[in-house]
């Protein structure tokens, strides 16, 4: 018996310490590795290869008045009205750490206004109206899409998606609507600047 006990201490011993030479992760919960690249810097100079927001509002509002003339021209019924005014934000998931500890943002995301026209595309002409979208929009850089959300008698829901995070939706149900939001972009400021903000000192 006591032989017995002296052969298992002397197993559990001998694994500890086979667990302490091999890595964490095979002895135990993963370990992540320590943060080697200064994130706040790698996703600043990321969004320095892109135009700033305003730059980006003035080519996609652009964009959004030509694909309303367009698809007006295709169904001569839609007659647009703005249903809301721009709206923003901070950057979300994908470019985290350039806003981290700032009192200002200086990535953003921006809203143009919703449109809407009363009344809904007839089926027969939805294939040519999102046809006119798909063109116009693959243009301006929209190069995922059209993603179709929904399709069905009466009811038509599609998106489209751009390199920088931007989407543009477009479907018609009763009504027919249209979206666009930028995603994200240093402001001029930051841009200009050219490098990262540093925290503030309180």
């Amino acid at each position: 018996m006591k032989a017995n006990r002296h052969l298992m201490k002397r197993t559990l011993a001998l694994t500890a310490v086979a667990c302490i030479a091999l890595t964490a992760s095979a002895c135990g919960p993963d370990v992540p590795p320590e943060t080697t690249v200064d994130q706040k810097t790698e996703q600043f100079h990321k969004l320095m290869k892109r135009p700033d927001i305003d730059q980006a509002m003035a080519t996609y509002d652009e964009m959004y008045g030509k694909l309303r003339s367009q698809l007006t021209a295709t169904v001569p019924s839609l007659k647009w009205r703005q249903t809301d005014d721009v709206s923003g934000s901070g950057c979300g998931n994908n470019f985290p750490a350039v806003n981290a500890d700032l009192r200002t943002y200086d990535a953003v995301e921006r809203g143009l206004p919703n449109w809407v026209a009363e009344g809904k595309i007839p089926d027969e002409q939805w294939e040519a109206a999102q046809k006119v979208a798909d063109t116009l929009l693959r243009f301006y850089g929209f190069d995922s899409g059209p993603v179709v959300v929904k399709n069905q008698p009466s009811d038509h829901y599609v998106t489209f998606h751009a390199p920088d995070g931007s989407e543009v939706t477009f479907g018609t149900a009763v009504n027919t609507g249209l979206t666009v939001r930028i995603g994200c972009h240093l402001t001029a400021d930051a841009k200009k600047r050219g490098t990262p903000a540093a925290p503030p000192t309180y």
